[in-house]
């Protein structure tokens, strides 16, 4: 069986490395999820200024 873990110097699990693999995956996630929301709210604001545009208000 194939021991695929990292182990630092003295023989350890290598926790520094796992936790900032951890902080990276998270990272990429929040990028990912604030895009998400960004486009949402981009696709529902373009949704309302296309329908004020094609109901035809006047100014007056």
């Amino acid at each position: 069986m194939k021991n695929d873990y990292r182990y630092d110097s003295l023989g350890n699990l290598d926790t520094d490395y796992y936790v900032e693999k951890a902080y990276e995956m998270r990272r990429e996630y929040f990028a990912l999820l604030v895009k998400k929301a960004f486009t949402s709210v981009k696709n529902i604001f373009s949704g309302f200024a296309a329908s004020r545009h094609s109901q035809g208000h006047t100014a007056n």
